[in-house]
């Protein structure tokens, strides 16, 4: 099945004319709010155990509505906190389209990965000479990824390209420390293909690493 490629001109749009600013409250997808405890996601409330396919501890929960379609949802916990909440569904080109369309309205696209190479989007806006370069470039990077059938579009909410930042890292590293984050990850091969939403405090999850790494630890 055909990809489409939609990434260039959301991105110009947002490097070139700006985008609705936004700050993102504490919910990582709809009522699923960030740090909320795993005891609250029971098999009661229809829930199971799928750690083993997730590859961390995890809850997840089958015919989830979001853009007029069904979808797993899966949510991802650290110290039984949730951190992490992924929507599963079959690709589709329609759902693909609405997917990008749904997440441009209040989201900045800010990188482009194929899982071997990062294109980063905020430095490829200030090193292009105009924006039918940085258009070129960024459409060949994503006809290329989507031909191998491995791409994550990679999305912050709230933000404009600041001036000074030079990058993603330098341009996140400004932002507020709620900032939510949404990757959509399409992947796979024909009647095998998927569409994965992410979504994602990265620098919330940032400083709880680092508040972590700081404890004292036993002597060993």
């Amino acid at each position: 099945m055909s990809k489409n490629i939609f990434a260039a001109a959301l991105a110009a749009m947002g490097f070139f004319t700006g985008v609705q600013n936004a700050m993102a409250e504490d919910n990582l997808f709809k009522n699923y709010a960030y740090d909320a405890p795993i005891a609250k996601y029971t098999e009661a409330a229809g829930y199971y155990d799928c750690s083993a396919d997730v590859g961390a501890t995890a809850r997840c929960i089958d015919d989830v509505d979001f853009l007029d379609q069904k979808f797993t949802a899966g949510l991802v916990f650290s110290g039984d906190k949730l951190m992490l909440v992924s929507l599963f569904a079959p690709y589709d080109r329609d759902l693909f389209g609405r997917a990008i369309g749904a997440l441009a309205k209040t989201f900045t696209l800010v990188a482009l990965t194929d899982g071997k190479s990062v294109l980063d989007l905020v430095e490829l806006a200030g090193k292009a000479k105009n924006k039918d370069e940085y258009t070129a470039k960024l459409t060949n990077y994503e006809s290329l990824a989507l031909s191998a059938n491995d791409l994550t579009y990679s999305f912050v909410e709230g933000l404009t390209p600041l001036k000074g930042a030079s990058n993603v890292h330098s341009l996140m590293a400004s932002a507020p420390a709620n900032i939510r984050g949404a990757d959509l990850i399409v992947s796979g091969e024909g009647d095998e293909s998927s569409i994965i939403i992410k979504f994602s405090f990265p620098r919330l999850d940032e400083n709880k690493i680092a508040q972590q790494a700081k404890k004292p630890v036993e002597s060993f």
